[in-house]
């Protein structure tokens, strides 16, 4: 059987506080030998994705901003062989609405609810408040479909939520903000794209593994055949109930190595 990784990044593949993988780069270099393909699915920006693959040394399809689109590598296994923009990829599907729209919607309610985006506060700010380099920050700040926000007053959460959903806007707890995106988004819409794809491109069907710490991931772990729910970085855990689910012992790139090294012992160690 194919098995394929999906898995989110702040929390879960990288630490918290200093977005390192290390801990998890022997469980990495594993899963690359035995040609299991490793999935980013993330809040991240097209442009900080590519960023972490090109640390992780890898060359495979990724889900931004919580599911706004879906990239394919050009030529990834014989498929799209045409160049996009960038000249590596190819958007395969678009889920989410513009960024126009969604700063839009901010404009009209960050008063009333003292609501900020990061298209409302300054390069350094957004340094200071995610602990990257403003290098990092930057790529961060190049949104093409969601916005996340500061909230400084939750108690009007639902009244603010049904005015995004009349704008068809949705709002998502995630690590470590609020964030707007289109209604008709997710994670698991992403995923199951690309499931359907691999389906294809294998010839037969996979086993998927899921990795998510937070709200914006449920809908990944709803679309895989063993969810790994990780503690959120003050050691709590979302309250999740799905079948086969397993729980991390650990956050970040220590509970990463872990749960690959898991899954490697279960699905192909024991059967060679």
């Amino acid at each position: 059987m194919r098995i394929v990784i999906f898995t989110n990044l702040d929390g879960t593949l990288l630490d918290h506080d200093t977005y390192s993988f290390s801990h998890a780069i022997p469980a990495l270099k594993q899963i690359k030998k035995e040609g299991i393909p490793l999935i980013l699915c993330s809040s991240k920006t097209r442009r900080e994705i590519i960023s972490v693959q090109e640390q992780l040394d890898i060359r495979e399809p990724f889900v931004v901003e919580n599911g706004a689109a879906v990239y394919f590598p050009t030529g990834y296994k014989g498929l799209f062989p045409k160049y996009d923009s960038d000249g590596a990829f190819v958007s395969a599907v678009q889920l989410g609405v513009s960024y126009g729209r969604i700063r839009s919607f901010v404009h009209s309610i960050k008063d009333r609810f003292h609501v900020h985006g990061f298209g409302d506060i300054s390069l350094q700010e957004v340094s200071r408040l995610t602990g990257l380099s403003a290098e990092y920050a930057e790529l961060a700040m190049w949104r093409e479909h969601t916005e996340p926000c500061l909230m400084d007053s939750v108690h009007d959460l639902a009244t603010l939520q049904s005015l995004a959903a009349d704008r068809g806007i949705k709002i998502i707890k995630g690590e470590r903000f609020y964030h707007m995106m289109g209604m008709l988004q997710d994670k698991g819409r992403a995923v199951r794209i690309v499931r359907d794809l691999l389906n294809r491109c294998f010839k037969k069907k996979h086993l998927a593994i899921g990795i998510g710490n937070n709200e914006n991931d449920v809908p990944m772990l709803n679309q895989v055949d063993l969810p790994i729910l990780f503690p959120k970085y003050d050691g709590t855990y979302l309250d999740l109930a799905l079948p086969l689910l397993l729980k991390a012992n650990h956050a970040g790139s220590k509970g990463c190595k872990e749960a690959i090294e898991d899954v490697l012992d279960r699905y192909v160690y024991e059967r060679t």
